[in-house]
């Protein structure tokens, strides 16, 4: 005899709502564990030679994967009680694989290192500023000298300018269009700044109450909003000085980043927000694909 179900529609919504709840999982694993962000830093990279007109180069957006994914794994080893407010998933998920996060982490600064020696040998000095700016940002030279992680504004800062460094020497290194290079290195600049600080805001709670003095703590989440929506807009303004062969690219990203500010002014989901926002450069790549690529292909080995 045949069963008939009655109700089609509880069924799907439960369906649906078993989706969204693994599919939830999933993306709240990947930014735990870093592999969202260091896949992040494979599309910065891959972005950047296309505003090039180059074709990416694979081990070099492999290279930077491994590093980003290194320098956001050991950072996430060092429990900060903002996260235990802000994310407690991430600390627990930190403290129950504690020893495998951080073999994983050496390996793959370990064999970042060990691509750019092969690929790019000159441009291996820039492997150790991450190291270098973390040393200083907790670091006291006197006691009358204020430390980096004192001064509010420096985390983003700091952030902002390692990405930009890391991600246009490593796939720039030897291009001679120094213009370009010049404007994407601003691009990328003021995004990571302006990703910084919207995450500040979604951690306004656990700031607040561990006296961190960010920017959204500091003049609150409207003047922020004001703040990053002036200099997303520098970077429309920058369209009209910057080469032509990624004008397209570069006023998609802008256009974006007036979006996910507005959207995300006041926190909202976690995983919304990781994918949203650092994962606008894998939105672009997938976009630039669907629409031909702009003749790029993929990235070649």
């Amino acid at each position: 005899m045949r069963i008939v179900n009655k109700h089609p529609k509880n069924f799907l919504e439960i369906y649906w709502s078993e989706l969204v709840t693994s599919l939830e999982k999933f993306m709240s694993f990947l930014t735990v564990s870093s592999i969202f962000i260091g896949t992040v830093g494979f599309f910065k990279a891959s972005i950047i030679y296309i505003m090039l007109g180059l074709t990416p180069d694979f081990r070099i957006c492999m290279a930077v994967f491994l590093l980003v994914f290194s320098i956001y794994s050991l950072d996430k080893l060092t429990d900060s009680k903002e996260d235990a407010i802000n994310m407690p998933g991430r600390v627990d998920f930190i403290k129950r694989h504690r020893r495998i996060i951080y073999a994983c982490s050496i390996a793959s600064y370990l064999l970042s290192a060990l691509i750019v020696l092969l690929v790019k040998p000159w441009a291996l000095p820039i492997m150790l500023l991450p190291i270098v700016a973390n040393a200083a940002y907790g670091s006291r030279i006197s006691p009358h000298i204020p430390r980096l992680k004192d001064i509010p504004v420096m985390k983003n800062l700091l952030v902002a300018f390692i990405w930009a460094s890391l991600i246009t020497v490593l796939a720039a290194w030897g291009e001679t269009d120094l213009i370009g290079i010049a404007f994407i290195s601003y691009f990328l600049l003021a995004k990571s700044f302006i990703n910084t600080v919207l995450y500040d805001i979604r951690d306004l709670e656990g700031d607040r109450k561990n006296d961190v003095r960010t920017i959204p703590v500091l003049v609150g989440p409207k003047w922020t909003t004001i703040l990053l929506l002036a200099l997303n807009s520098t970077l429309l303004s920058c369209l009209l000085l910057s080469p032509g062969s990624w004008q397209l690219m570069a006023a998609m990203l802008a256009i974006y980043g007036y979006i996910y500010i507005l959207c995300f002014n006041k926190g909202g989901n976690k995983n919304a927000l990781d994918l949203c926002v650092d994962g606008e450069w894998i939105i672009a790549y997938i976009i630039l694909l669907a629409l031909g690529g702009m003749h790029i292909g993929l990235p070649s080995f």
